[in-house]
């Protein structure tokens, strides 16, 4: 009959059972309690007569808290970052459909819509202007501002012509700028356009918007969502 060694069963019997031991900390780190530690030894068994200067101690503890200060700054940018990013993509994803002000020159008319847009003007003034150019840079109307201050003033165009007929729906350009001193200075122009897609980026470095008429542009770009 066989026979069952007692010490060999129990022996592995109880590294079946053995409760798991921690794991070893690194016994090349030094932490800031054990530093603590180490400090108040060295502070115990020093030479009375030659005391060990308390400055340099004080600037190594200093040192230890700055290391785990930044470890732990680090992580909470990194949360913050991962935020941020969910947060924009979100943003983003509202303005699918809808219109964006976004910086051009390229205005697209729809039939029976109408075109809206905005001038950067630089200073305030009296004589803005815009003008809308067809394909062949011949001028379809213009559309006087009014008195304006320095800053963003909008604009719409009714689709119509200088002579009040309808325009061809179609590509046209808009130029704008203000009259000063017998001069004409131009300004940037932003064109009102629907949104059609959402690009986020992998790294949540650039979130691009694409419009209807294929300009892609970041959401630092939009100055308005309507």
């Amino acid at each position: 009959m066989a026979t069952i060694d007692g010490s060999s069963f129990y022996g592995d019997l109880g590294s079946s059972y053995r409760l798991q031991q921690p794991a070893q900390k690194d016994r090349q780190a030094l932490g800031q309690e054990e530093f603590l530690k180490l400090m108040l030894t060295q502070f115990r068994n020093q030479d009375p007569l030659k005391p060990q200067d308390p400055a340099e101690f004080l600037s190594q503890l200093a040192q230890v808290s700055s290391v785990t200060g930044i470890a732990e700054m680090k992580n909470s940018i990194a949360t913050l970052a991962d935020s941020l990013y969910a947060g924009q993509a979100l943003q983003a994803a509202s303005v699918v459909g809808r219109s964006v002000l976004a910086p051009s020159d390229a205005a697209t008319l729809a039939a029976g819509e109408t075109v809206r847009g905005a001038v950067d003007l630089p200073a305030s003034t009296q004589a803005g202007f815009v003008r809308v150019l067809d394909g062949s840079g011949a001028l379809v109307r213009e559309i006087p501002l009014g008195p304006r201050a320095a800053g963003l003033a909008s604009f719409e165009w009714d689709g119509r012509t200088a002579t009040g007929q309808g325009a061809a729906p179609g590509s046209y350009r808009i130029v704008a700028g203000y009259r000063s001193s017998g001069q004409e200075i131009a300004a940037d122009t932003f064109v009102a356009k629907r949104v059609a897609s959402v690009a986020l980026g992998g790294d949540g470095g650039r979130t691009e918007i694409t419009t209807t008429d294929n300009q892609t542009l970041g959401l630092g770009e939009v100055r308005a969502i309507y």
